[in-house]
């Protein structure tokens, strides 16, 4: 059998998934990257020892070989010259996305919002993993679908978390459920425009047809207006208000009934350990998303009351002399400080600061003046954290996050609770949020009584 010749644009985690996957599955492999050696080397010797041809530095090498087709990693923009260069040639151009959607096997629920898309992902996954079938959780979330492509079947349940950056490369990507959360103004840097990233978002459903579903948040308008002229089934959820099916919450109760024929189901919030109205959210949204599925209510219970959430989203780290320790790394715009302020009862020592995304940081002046005593701010949006809320409390100014804790610490009374919520990237002193967090927890755990 001849092998046939593709294009990995882009050698992140989707872009190594893809080339292995290729390269086992009888293509010669080429992968460019615009990084050099001193960020790629170990990637790229693992691929070349696969038998991959590999050109960092640049895609002009790899450009000049005829290939049939063109994977390119969600962290590239579909106006990269080199994707462009390919299209220009007549070349397919997918993205990792849909390479593994093509090659999987079994019912897709796809989850996807500007936040708490992870969390929803997470939970969908525990509740597949009580099912019995086989069951998976893949995407954005951390392990690219392709990886587990090849493990799938057809009575296969996979849980995958999808981006806008990802939508913009799928063709044929069509999920038995499809489930969009919320829609704020997030990567525009990439996007362009809001509308730009509203329209990649939009673009989980376009391939969905009556026999498939949209589960959407109903008290977001913006999420709402999507809706309009998709051929899947629709199913809303609110935490605002009753409605005649989908999901709500009501009595202390969060009630389930995809359609208005169906069955009605009722689970207890408090069987759910999350707190906040927006993990009520990511609840409604992954249980219908299970019986989207047909997933049996039985294992969506028994998932939905084991799911201890994701490090670094409102992670609770410890309890020390009365005050409650919070790492909330993952907030990396001001819309999930939102989120978890009011989640939190108050008073709230808020320790905030990081690379700013822009549009300041005056939306969190509400919640601020209602809910926090004093703010901790560093990082490069330090100065502009402060001028922005820093007339609300007691604001303070540090230079690293060891200093933050300490410092928290010292101002710290019984009843408070310190909450990291950065409301930034963590790009100007970390690799990531994760190591931002990882980070946090362990400087609150070597705090004394």
């Amino acid at each position: 059998m001849s092998r046939k010749p593709a294009h990995i644009i882009g050698l992140g985690r989707s872009g190594q998934a893809a080339a292995n996957w290729l390269l086992l599955h009888n293509w010669d492999v080429v992968v460019s990257d615009d990084a050099g050696e001193d960020k790629l080397a170990a990637a790229a010797q693992k691929l070349q020892i696969s038998g991959a041809v590999v050109c960092l530095g640049g895609h002009s090498e790899a450009l000049k070989v005829p290939v049939d087709l063109v994977v390119v990693s969600p962290g590239v923009p579909m106006n990269h010259p080199a994707i462009l260069t390919r299209l220009s040639q007549g070349v397919e151009v997918i993205g990792e996305l849909e390479l593994g959607w093509r090659n999987s096997r079994g019912a897709i629920a796809a989850i996807t919002a500007s936040n708490g898309k992870s969390t929803a992902t997470a939970l969908t996954g525990e509740i597949f993993a009580a099912s019995g079938r086989p069951a998976f959780t893949a995407g954005n979330i951390g392990i690219p679908l392709i990886s587990i492509a090849g493990q799938t079947s057809p009575d296969s349940l996979i849980a995958v978390e999808v981006s806008s950056y990802q939508l913009e490369s799928i063709k044929t990507f069509k999920p038995k459920a499809a489930a969009i959360l919320n829609i704020t103004p997030d990567h525009l840097q990439r996007h362009g425009t809001f509308e730009a990233y509203t329209g990649a978002k939009s673009r989980l459903c376009m391939n969905q047809d009556v026999d498939d579903f949209l589960i959407y948040n109903a008290d977001d308008k913006i999420v709402c207006d999507i809706t309009h002229g998709v051929r899947s089934q629709k199913i809303p959820f609110s935490t605002e208000r009753q409605l005649e099916f989908g999901g709500w919450i009501a009595g202390g109760a969060m009630h389930l009934s995809p359609t208005k024929e169906s069955q009605h189901y009722t689970l207890p919030r408090s069987a759910l350990a999350l707190p906040g109205v927006h993990n009520t959210q990511n609840a409604l949204a992954a249980i219908l998303s299970a019986l989207a599925c047909g997933v049996k209510w039985q294992a969506i219970e028994c998932g939905v009351r084991n799911f201890k959430g994701l490090p670094h989203r409102l992670e609770f780290v410890r309890r020390l002399n009365g005050v409650n320790w919070i790492n909330d790394s993952k907030a990396t715009n001001v819309d999930s400080g939102l989120t978890a302020l009011k989640a939190l009862n108050a008073p709230i020592i808020l320790i905030a600061g990081g690379r700013p995304k822009g549009g300041g940081f005056k939306d969190l002046r509400p919640l601020m003046k209602a809910k926090v005593k004093s703010l901790i701010v560093l990082g490069e949006a330090a100065a502009e954290i402060a001028a922005d809320l820093g007339d609300l409390c007691s604001t303070h100014f540090v230079h690293n996050l060891e200093e933050a804790v300490h410092f928290a610490r010292q101002t710290t009374a019984a009843g408070d609770t310190v909450l990291l919520s950065p409301l930034c990237a963590s790009f100007d002193m970390f690799d990531n949020f994760e190591q931002r967090g990882d980070v946090f927890k362990e400087l609150v755990g070597k705090l004394e009584s």
